[in-house]
């Protein structure tokens, strides 16, 4: 057998080693996607493990969440009120709300940072608010973390870690 013969067949032999290679590194990207943490579900705050920042008192404070990424619906309730924010989670600032309520537009940016959801808030009414919230879902599913950064507020800068827990739908 001549020897151009031998390294044809050596290559076509080894060709599905590299196809399996190629592949591999194609599909991490994506499969890293997928693993990202659905937060979808009900949240209600557990008030004993939370942090609150300055002038929080809720008794009732919770959030219900849609999560089908890379869309982000997100209804909180509190203090006898409800508002809602839709985010889109690619790094981009977007409208997050527009309602009377607001007193004028909220816009966001959400991106992740490892399995850390991190949502930028600014708003332009008076002298501003501007917030950045980073949640946490715990490996077990059953509690989120939100730890949230205000830098605008009548008390200056403030931090806060609200800790919610995963409420079972009524059978």
């Amino acid at each position: 057998m001549c020897r151009g013969t031998s390294d044809f067949w050596f290559r076509l032999r080894s060709l599905p080693l590299i196809l399996v290679g190629l592949c591999c590194v194609t599909l991490t990207p994506s499969l890293a996607q997928q693993q990202k943490p659905n937060l979808s579900g009900t949240w209600r705050l557990n008030l004993k493990s939370s942090k609150l920042g300055p002038h929080s008192r809720r008794d009732v404070d919770s959030f219900k969440i849609k999560h089908i990424e890379p869309q982000l619906e997100v209804v909180h309730v509190f203090d006898g009120r409800s508002l809602a924010f839709s985010f889109v989670v690619d790094g981009k600032e977007h409208v997050a709300a527009n309602r009377p309520t607001f007193d004028g537009e909220t816009r966001a940016k959400a991106y992740w940072d490892g399995d850390t959801l991190v949502i930028e808030k600014y708003q332009n009414v008076g002298r501003g608010a501007q917030w950045v919230s980073r949640y946490n879902l715990a490996q077990d599913g059953n509690s989120l973390t939100i730890s949230q950064h205000v830098t605008t507020s009548p008390d200056g800068p403030f931090d806060e870690t609200r800790i919610y827990d995963k409420q079972r739908p009524v059978e």
